[in-house]
């Protein structure tokens, strides 16, 4: 894992605006106040999303993405529960299976995408609540 690139990417999204940060010790990126869908739903219209950082990362795909322990955007979003909670400042987040790479999103690309490019799948992934 190169904490060198992922510093890097972290702040081209900074430049851009996002509130983002990693945290090596969970081995994890959160992206903080992520905009929903919500407001037409009675739902939230902003998120904290936790993003594991994936072993061998960039050679491996990012993929997964947690939303706060009970949430009521769990259910809503693509993809189920899945795996283990992560602990961030005292908040468990619930890993949920989005998976855009191999889908929608094309091949993963290590030249090309990271996470400054997967904020943009998370946004999508929160533009499109059920």
């Amino acid at each position: 894992m190169s904490t060198e690139r992922i510093n890097a990417e972290l702040a081209l999204l900074r430049e851009g605006g996002v509130d983002v940060e990693y945290y090596p010790e969970q081995g994890a990126i959160m992206y903080r106040d992520v905009s929903t869908a919500g407001a037409m739903l009675g739902l939230p219209t902003t998120s904290h999303v936790v993003v594991p950082v994936p072993g061998g990362y960039p050679a491996s795909a990012i993929d997964l993405a947690g939303l706060p322990v009970g949430s009521p955007l769990i259910g809503r979003v693509k993809g189920s529960p899945s795996g283990p909670t992560i602990a961030i400042d005292e908040q468990q987040y619930q890993s949920i299976s989005y998976h855009p790479y191999g889908n929608e999103g094309g091949v993963w690309d290590p030249n090309k995408e990271g996470f400054h490019t997967y904020y943009g799948w998370i946004l999508t992934w929160l533009s499109r609540l059920k």
